[in-house]
């Protein structure tokens, strides 16, 4: 009761229905049985990182949506540092998750051995002449040479 009566007065909802609310949840997935090989594993663990991040990113996304609503509520230049603060961090998750599933490509062509490179001819012709063998050449004087 006394929960209702604090949370009608600060424009929240009461403790019980956001009990009852279904949140979302940490869920750690099993992971099959990695093969003896360092590669697998290191895929394995890329891939369970690149889920963890995603999780917290996910769950982050929500937290501001709730961090701005309450700053916009008390005002305070505070809460809105606090709200600041979380975007930069979930800026800084995406930027890892995206790092992530370049390692993850990375580490999948590694195992699956390297790719055979498109050979490349690249022929360099290297030409040094002063400035006035330039003007000479430009102009087509070629009785100075």
């Amino acid at each position: 009761m006394n929960d209702d009566i604090i949370a009608s007065a600060l424009g929240l909802r009461p403790l019980e229905e956001a009990k009852q609310e279904d949140l979302p949840t940490v869920v750690e997935e099993q992971l099959p049985a990695a093969p003896n090989t360092e590669d697998d594993e290191n895929i394995q663990d890329i891939e369970k990182a690149r889920r963890n991040i995603q999780n917290i990113i996910e769950q982050g996304d929500d937290s501001l949506k709730e961090m701005i609503d309450l700053a916009k509520q008390y005002e305070s230049p505070r809460a809105f540092e606090v709200a600041a603060n979380l975007m930069k961090t979930l800026l800084d998750a995406n930027k890892d998750f995206v790092e992530m599933s370049t390692k993850k490509k990375y580490a999948i062509e590694e195992k699956n051995g390297p790719k055979e490179a498109a050979q490349t001819n690249v022929t360099n012709n290297n030409l040094i002449v002063s400035t006035a063998d330039l003007l000479k050449m430009i102009k087509g004087d070629k009785d100075n040479e």
